[in-house]
């Protein structure tokens, strides 16, 4: 009896500690999504019509881009633990899937380039690629720059 209580507290510790961590992933996602909409609603000077079609848009590629990197993500984690012990078929199978998963991604790119169209003017889809890629630039040197400041205080 004694055993199955102590059982069930760890369960119960554990999984909210797991909850907890979850969430907090969440925010940060949030967190880091928001920024980045931020960021490209102000290099592309959107105009308030601009700005009530294109976040949606954005918002719904996002959504669609993290679900294919969750994948992508999953697959690579289960590679890195048992890539030793995958058969020829198995990592046949892998490499199908990544290729079929940079494939969807270029086809996301591209359908939503045309959504765009509809909402942006030919300079702003590209100003928005522009500042995609400024974005993820002010992010690495970010990262770099902390990385950097840890090996400091080692």
């Amino acid at each position: 009896m004694k055993t199955t209580i102590n059982i069930l507290i760890l369960i119960i510790f554990f999984g909210n500690t797991i909850s907890a961590q979850g969430e907090k992933h969440f925010q940060k996602r949030n967190e880091f999504l928001k920024k980045q909409i931020e960021y490209i609603v102000s290099q592309l000077q959107l105009t308030e019509k601009e700005k009530k079609e294109f976040i949606p848009l954005l918002k719904e590629l996002n959504a669609k881009k993290e679900k294919l990197f969750i994948e992508k993500r999953n697959k690579m984690h289960y590679f890195y633990k048992n890539s030793l012990n995958m058969s020829d078929k198995e990592l046949t199978d892998l490499a199908d899937f990544l290729a079929q998963n940079n494939l969807q991604q270029a086809k996301l790119g591209k359908e939503y380039n045309e959504k765009f169209k509809n909402v942006l003017p030919p300079i702003k889809i590209v100003l928005l690629y522009k500042a995609e890629q400024q974005f993820k630039k002010m992010l690495f040197k970010k990262m770099k720059h902390k990385g950097q400041g840890m090996k400091q205080n080692k």
